[in-house]
C-alpha cells in the first residue's frame, strides 16, 4: 500500500488518506511553524496534524521524526534539569 498523504490543507482529502491506517499516538502541544499543534501519529509514520483554530494537515514522516526528536531531547534536558534540583534539595532521582 502506497501511503502517501499529501493533501491540502484544511480538506476533508486530509482525512481521506488516511482511513484504513491505524493510530500509533499522538504528540501534544508540539512546536511547528504554524505554531503549537497536536499530531495524531500513523503507523506509516505520517502525522495527522490539529491547531487551536481548527486547522488540519499532513506532516510527512520526516517532518514527525524530526518533531519526535526534538521533543525527546528536551525532555532529556528536563529530566537532567529535575535530577539536579531533586539532588540540591537533598532527595535521590
Amino acid at each position: 500500500m502506497n501511503h502517501n498523504h499529501a493533501a491540502i490543507a484544511n480538506t476533508d482529502e486530509v482525512f481521506r488518506t488516511f482511513i484504513g491506517c491505524q493510530v500509533k499516538g499522538l504528540l501534544h502541544d508540539q512546536n511547528t511553524e504554524g505554531g503549537p499543534v497536536r499530531i495524531l501519529v500513523f503507523d506509516c509514520g505520517w502525522g495527522l496534524a490539529f491547531n487551536d483554530n481548527g486547522a488540519h494537515w499532513t506532516e510527512p514522516p520526516s517532518n514527525v521524526q524530526s518533531i519526535l526528536w526534538r521533543s525527546k531531547e528536551d525532555l532529556n534536558a528536563t529530566k537532567q534539569e529535575l535530577e539536579h534540583i531533586l539532588e540540591l534539595a537533598g532527595e535521590k532521582a
